[in-house]
């Protein structure tokens, strides 16, 4: 089992957290709900020369999407700022289901090559 960013595993086995990341990660929950979209949070991050969970200097969308959509963190930025930043994922998303419940963009993208068909 990985410990989540932000994270030390006590002696007793319990998760307790690191204070410097813990303020990592309410940084990115504060850019994300302030309106950054997972590319500006990973620039954010490299400007302010934060390394990645894995220890390089620059993170990942996916990394920051992560700690976004991981409950753990609940306990570090708190039951209402986890909340809101789900529902402003929701929102963002431009992915919508159809009846049969598999996922459609809402905006069909066309290739402008193929304009000129």
């Amino acid at each position: 089992m990985r410990i989540p960013y932000g994270f030390n595993l006590t002696s007793l086995g319990t998760l307790e957290s690191k204070e410097a990341e813990a303020e990592t990660v309410r940084m990115i929950f504060d850019y994300y709900l302030a309106g950054a979209s997972l590319g500006k949070v990973v620039d954010l991050l490299y400007k302010k020369q934060i390394p990645s969970p894995t220890g390089k200097a620059k993170w990942t969308r996916a990394a920051v999407d992560h700690i976004l959509s991981n409950s753990k963190y609940i306990s570090i930025v708190g039951f209402e700022s986890f909340t809101d930043v789900q529902f402003e994922k929701s929102a963002r998303c431009n992915v919508d289901y159809d009846k049969a419940g598999s996922p459609r963009k809402l905006t069909r993208y066309v290739s402008p090559l193929m304009l000129q068909i």
